[in-house]
Order: C-alpha cells, then sequence, then structure tokens
C-alpha cells in the first residue's frame, strides 16, 4: 500500500439530503438536466433500530432504474440480493435477509437511479440505516489502479475484514465493501473504529470472493484503522459593506470564514491491481493459411513437451515439419515439409501438451485436431473476418491455387525499407519461406558517392524467434546513398527453393533530422530498474538496465511524441513480475514520467524526472 497526497473527487455524503423538489420545466421550456430529487423516505434515511424487512423512498418524479441488480452495492453485504421495484414515484426495496444486531447498513446505488423522460443520473445515491443505537461513522478511501499501466480501474470491489487467515478472501465475505468510480477513486462507509485488512478484488463472477484465477487482486501488507482528524476548512462569503439611504445603492465585500470539519485519516491509500501468473491451459485456436503452414494457438506458452504428429495411414517423414519459432510460445506455427502431407485439403493431427489439474499438478493432454486448408471456400469465408494468428502470415503466404496460377513458388525476400532509411539500426529482411541454409559472403553493401563506390562491412543474423526474419546491420553516414545487393542463390528455403535477385537503394537521413533527450532520473525506489521509452501507442521502441539513479541520453529520435515508463526490477531477470497472494508478494513497481516528451529535428532537450 502506498499512501499519495490526493484530494478524492467524489464526497463521503452517505445519502442525497432529502430536500424541497425541483421545479418541472413547462412544456415546451428548457430541456430538464436535473436528476431526480428524493422527498421523503419510510423509514427515514438514519434510521436506528432498524427492524424492517423494506424500506420506501419517494421522488419528485417517476424514476427509471438502470441496471440496478448490478448497480446497487450493499454494506456489509447481504447473502440475497435485495429486491427493488417501482411503484409510482416510490422505490420499495425489500430485503430478503436476516440483518445481524448492532450493525450500520448502506445501500449504495452508484448511478442506477434516474430519471424517466431524460435519464437524468442521481448520482451516489445512498439509504443508511442502523439495527442498533448508534452508526458506525468511520471510513476509507482511496484509489485503485492497474499495477502494470498505472491507469485508473473502474467497478472493482474494495473487500474489508477484521479477521484474516490465509484463506480468508478466498472463502469468507467481507464485513465491509465499497466499489470504485470511473477514475478508480472508492469509499468505504460505515467503519468500526478497528483495525481492517483491505483487498481490492476484479470480481468476475460477482460472488465477492477471490475464487477465480484469472480474477485480479490488490491488497495491504498491514492492517489499516481510520479515525478522524481535525481540518481547517476556508470558505469565502461575501458581506454587506454599506447601503446607500436611498438604498438604490449596496456595496459588498468578501470575507474569508474558517471553520473545522472531521475528516478520515485514510483517505489516500493507492491498491494496485494484478493478475497471478496461471497455467490453466488451453487451446485457443487451430489455423492452416496455406497447404504448408499450420497454427494452433493456446491461452499460455507451452513448453519442450508440445508435440504434434500426423493422424494418417500413409507414410510421412520424421521430419514431416519445421517449428518456426522456439518454444516456449503460445502460438505454434509449423511447415510441413511433407508433400504427401500437404497435398491434402484436410489433415488430423495428434497434439499433445502439458495441462495442469485441480491440485495443480502437471499432466499430458492429447487432443485430435482437424486442419482444413484455406483453399476450401468456406473456411476462407470465415477468415476474411480475421483472428488472432493472421498477424502472423499476413500477406506472406497466398492461397494454393493463387500460387499454382502465378508461379510463386519460389522463395521471396524482401527488405523492408524505403527510400529514406534511419542512419542507425538493423535492415529488416524477411522472406516467405523458413530459410534453412544463407550465405551472407555473396551480400555486398555499397557506399554510392558522385565519383566512386565503396563496399561497406556488414553483419547479417538471423533474428532468434523466427526462421523468416534476419537484420543486416553496418554502419552508416548522414545524407549519403547505400545500395544492398542479395544475389540470386544466397538463401535457401526448408523447401529447397532459392531466392531471386534482391537488390535496393536508399539514403539515409541527415543527422538534423533527429534529436536527442537527456533524462536526469532521481529518487529511484529500488537499486535495479528497466527505463523503457514508448511512442504515443505505449509500444516499447527501446529499453535501459539502470542501477539506481543517473542520466540516460536518448540519441536519435524521429520527431515525434514520447514517453518514458520505469520498472523496478527487483528479482533482476529483466522483465516485469506479477504479485503473488498466497506469497504475500507485491507486483513490482511500475512508474511513468508525467510529461509528454515532444521532439522536434535538431532539438536536444533536457528533462528531470523524479521518480514518485
Amino acid at each position: 500500500m502506498k499512501l499519495i497526497s490526493k484530494q478524492l473527487v467524489f464526497s463521503l455524503a452517505a445519502a442525497t439530503v432529502f430536500g424541497c423538489a425541483k421545479i418541472s420545466s413547462p412544456t415546451g421550456g428548457p430541456k430538464d438536466t436535473e436528476p431526480p430529487v428524493p422527498l421523503r423516505s419510510s423509514p427515514v434515511n438514519y434510521s436506528t433500530n432498524f427492524k424492517g424487512k423494506k424500506f420506501v423512498v419517494e421522488f419528485d418524479e417517476f424514476v427509471d432504474l438502470k441496471d440496478v441488480s448490478r448497480e446497487l452495492l450493499v454494506s456489509p453485504p447481504v447473502p440475497n440480493r435485495p429486491k427493488v421495484v417501482m411503484r409510482g414515484k416510490k422505490m420499495v426495496v425489500r430485503i430478503n435477509n436476516e440483518l445481524a444486531d448492532s450493525t450500520t447498513y448502506n445501500f449504495n446505488f452508484f448511478n442506477s437511479v434516474t430519471d424517466l423522460n431524460e435519464g437524468n443520473i442521481l448520482p451516489n445515491f445512498q439509504f443508511e440505516f442502523s439495527t442498533g443505537d448508534s452508526f458506525d461513522s468511520t471510513y476509507c478511501g482511496g484509489q485503485i489502479t492497474d499495477a502494470f499501466t498505472c491507469q485508473p480501474l473502474k467497478d472493482v470491489k474494495i473487500l474489508l475484514y477484521r479477521q484474516f487467515a490465509d484463506s480468508t478472501p478466498r472463502t469468507q465475505k467481507p464485513e465491509c465493501i465499497g466499489r470504485t468510480n470511473a477514475d478508480g477513486f472508492f469509499i468505504v462507509p460505515n467503519m468500526k473504529a478497528e483495525p481492517y485488512y483491505v483487498f481490492a478484488l476484479r470480481d468476475l463472477n460477482n460472488n465477492n470472493l477471490f475464487d477465480m484465477p484469472n480474477e485480479a487482486i490488490a491488497f495491504c501488507d498491514s492492517t489499516i484503522q481510520p479515525s478522524f482528524r481535525p481540518v481547517t476548512m476556508y470558505d469565502t462569503i461575501t458581506l454587506i459593506e454599506r447601503i446607500s439611504r436611498d438604498r438604490k445603492d449596496t456595496v459588498f465585500r468578501d470575507s474569508i470564514h474558517a471553520y473545522t470539519q472531521m475528516v478520515t485519516t485514510l483517505d489516500d491509500m493507492q491498491l494496485h491491481l494484478f493478475t497471478e501468473e496461471f497455467h490453466i491451459q488451453y487451446l485457443h485456436d487451430v489455423y492452416r493459411p496455406g497447404k504448408r503452414t499450420l497454427a494452433v494457438a493456446f491461452n499460455d506458452l507451452v513448453d519442450s513437451t508440445f508435440s504434434i504428429s500426423p493422424v494418417t495411414d500413409s507414410a510421412y517423414a520424421d521430419n514431416w515439419c519445421l517449428i518456426e519459432s522456439p518454444l516456449p510460445t503460445d502460438s505454434v506455427v509449423m511447415w510441413i515439409t511433407d508433400s504427401n502431407l500437404y497435398k491434402h485439403d484436410t489433415l488430423l493431427m495428434q497434439v499433445s501438451y502439458t495441462m495442469k489439474d485441480s491440485n495443480n499438478a502437471d499432466y499430458l493432454q492429447v487432443d485430435t485436431l482437424e486442419f482444413i486448408s484455406k483453399t476450401n471456400k468456406s473456411v476462407a469465408k470465415k477468415e476474411k473476418k480475421g483472428g488472432r494468428l493472421a498477424s502472423i502470415f499476413k500477406k506472406d503466404e497466398e492461397p494454393e491455387e493463387k500460387k499454382e496460377e502465378k508461379k510463386v513458388s519460389e522463395l521471396k525476400a524482401d527488405l523492408s525499407i524505403s527510400k529514406q532509411v534511419d542512419i542507425v539500426g538493423p535492415i529488416a529482411l524477411k522472406t516467405n519461406y523458413p530459410v534453412t541454409d544463407f550465405k551472407p559472403e555473396n551480400i555486398t553493401v555499397t557506399r554510392i558517392e558522385e565519383d566512386k563506390e565503396t563496399a561497406v562491412k556488414f553483419t547479417m543474423e538471423r533474428q532468434p524467434d523466427s526462421w523468416r526474419r534476419f537484420n543486416i546491420d553496418f554502419k552508416r553516414d548522414e545524407s549519403m546513398q547505400y545500395r544492398i545487393l542479395i544475389p540470386a542463390g544466397t538463401l535457401t528455403d526448408v523447401y529447397g527453393n532459392i531466392n531471386d535477385t534482391v537488390r535496393q537503394e536508399f539514403k539515409t537521413q541527415s543527422q538534423d533530422y533527429y534529436s536527442s533527450v537527456l533524462l536526469n532520473i532521481s529518487g529511484t525506489p529500488c537499486a535495479h530498474s528497466i527505463v523503457q521509452l514508448l511512442d504515443g501507442k505505449e509500444n516499447v521502441l527501446k529499453e535501459y538496465t539502470i542501477d539506481g539513479d543517473t542520466k540516460l541520453t536518448i540519441d536519435y529520435l524521429a520527431p515525434g511524441k514520447y514517453g518514458f515508463k520505469l520498472i523496478c526490477d527487483e528479482n533482476q531477470n529483466g522483465r516485469w513480475d506479477t504479485g503473488n497472494f498466497s506469497e504475500r508478494r507485491q507486483p513490482e513497481r511500475v512508474f511513468y514520467f508525467n510529461q509528454t516528451v515532444e521532439t522536434k529535428s535538431g532539438w536536444d532537450i533536457e528533462y528531470t524526472w523524479i521518480v514518485e
């Protein structure tokens, strides 16, 4: 739990004050923008010694109830949901539960109460009563954010317990409960002046229990005990300075009025919601974009225990396929190398992979899957809508009929560059089929000047996660013309095809096109951190590992808008790690630079980032 100095954006008010009705606009007048007004109730709001089975609230106009079964939150929770109905302008709430003695109950309708005609919302409407002689009046508040993105989260429940065991949030209903608004803020009212254990939960099955592995949770490391503290508040009031004798002129003056108000000592809690790592493995999708390609998508990573074999009476080679990316991966892409198999429109495959049983023990799951080629018209029509694996292939492989018409069975190689190239960074070479042999010594990279051409030293490496991607890198000068020549036969694919000649010329950017950012980082809360440079969509462009406070220089930035993110890499494994409730382990902390970094050509900008 981290305490932050932040004013909550919504009021603690436990119920809308019953007062005068608003005056409705006449027909044809201005549009009604006012929410309904509660006029009276039976019993009155804030009643003590409540013994009834229902309460009734009357409004000044006809009211509609929007999603009241989802919006209504009762604290402390009751086993059976109250029944809420409208009778004219009256809302009748039947409790349908035995109520505990000497307990304060809060019925929060959030945004469910609206007027019938215009849908104006009566926000945060609450009804409160006590089954004893007095009210529990302390409260706590704060904000819930996502542990990795730091974004505020809506509709997250806050669960409070006075007693705690290891299984408490999994098996016990909370004693007090709240829920976050659209900005992630929450209030939990009517607490006793005692210590509480605090949890936040994205309750997917709406049972107030942490009983599903994909439910996100947050927790405080220690108990909290709210109380009240006096705070001096200031209001500006307008006073009459003087009135003329003829009473036609009045002079006013402003005066500052100070008064003391009691507020909670805990209104700025901040909890970070995380989802634990869990490995309930299942098949997500099967895909056959072309006759030679199979893909199996899982919801989680599969390791080296994954295996696949054809279910057929025909003979096939032992090395009948090539897996494109190394395991573990959650999308296994396979290239069929045996023509006895890929010539069939439909293939049956036996797939085995590791699963977890109810005791979290490993066992081997075996499935038989059917793969139908995209040349099947019904399948092709379905796949036009796109799918999880469609982006893997894009235009790399066309339907088999088109291949035969265009005679494009040869290996195709493409340099993914335009006529203008950055000074730094590798140049990507991609192919449509997996490459099993390549001869970088055949390739030439040339710098072209007015009166001469000069050979340039370069490196060529296969990208570690693909048989179809390579990086060509070399030192480049600004505003200079270059040529890359890949002769025919340099690349050989898994089917024995060789590439045609690839020749591409390009010019590098000028040095003035780029900018640099110097980032002075201080106040880092951890010894080892990862700093990420982000684009406008939060894609990671670069990563830097730092030890404590540092000065970080980022060169060769194209004009644009960027952000920075810092991850506390406590275990130094080079990535962000989520939390685990059973181990009482919080997720690794994440911080965002609170400014958007905008660069322009030729700029050198310096920023100071005090991490907090």
